[in-house]
């Protein structure tokens, strides 16, 4: 088994690539893609930069060029719901951009033309997620995560959000655009998120503030989930 996993910045992946053996760094065009062993699994994992262009590349290059059978996301993300807090991790059961918009042709705001709205995460994943909640220490949770190409720092923002997505839990950059990557390429994905900021005016300093505590917790879920497949 072959397992992707993209992080958009150096601080969701680093935790991982420490755990990692057998290390070998691979340069395709201008990503390093590193692969090596976790848990007796070969992992490649990137760091894609951040937003929807950047961690398509990604995606699409992990699984044409390194043929991946499953793509994990790792990395932080603003709250949408009061209940969670700074540290908190999510696990998508479903994923959806949440700045598209052809409604005026008949679609879901929220739905590229010709795509669903919602992308599935992958139940087997999801599964390996559910156990590894019970046995790690973490506050987790499994819900709906929204994405877009904005760092989201204001309340009118988030009661747009909410108004068209009442079910996501946070909000982030990248995790609909793998999703959808992989919805396109048939490779089975799972987004799993560490809260970092509420996504609200104090966002920008919590996000820098919170960042790393974000990543490691986020990786530490992901770990888990290894460990169990």
């Amino acid at each position: 088994m072959k397992i992707g996993i993209i992080g958009a910045m150096a601080q969701e992946t680093v935790l991982l690539k420490t755990k990692m053996s057998d290390i070998v760094e691979k340069q395709c065009y201008h990503l390093t893609f590193i692969t090596g062993q976790l848990y007796q699994h070969d992992i490649v994992l990137v760091q894609s930069g951040i937003g929807k262009v950047n961690s398509t590349i990604a995606t699409t290059l992990l699984i044409s060029q390194f043929d991946v059978d499953y793509v994990i996301n790792t990395g932080s993300a603003g709250s949408l719901k009061k209940g969670l807090s700074i540290g908190d991790v999510v696990v998508s059961n479903q994923v959806a951009y949440h700045d598209a918009d052809a409604t005026v042709f008949g679609y879901k705001v929220g739905q590229i033309p010709q795509m669903p709205l919602y992308y599935k995460a992958n139940e087997q994943l999801m599964a390996h997620a559910q156990k590894a909640i019970e046995k790690v220490s973490l506050r987790a949770n499994v819900g709906e995560i929204v994405s877009a190409d904005t760092f989201v720092a204001a309340p009118e923002s988030i009661a747009r959000i909410q108004k068209y997505f009442p079910d996501a839990l946070c909000t982030e950059m990248e995790g609909a655009s793998i999703a959808q990557t992989c919805h396109v390429l048939g490779v089975p994905f799972v987004v799993v998120r560490a809260i970092s900021d509420n996504a609200d005016n104090e966002a920008p300093v919590s996000f820098d503030e919170f960042i790393v505590t974000a990543g490691e917790k986020s990786a530490q879920m992901v770990l888990a989930m290894l460990e169990d497949m």
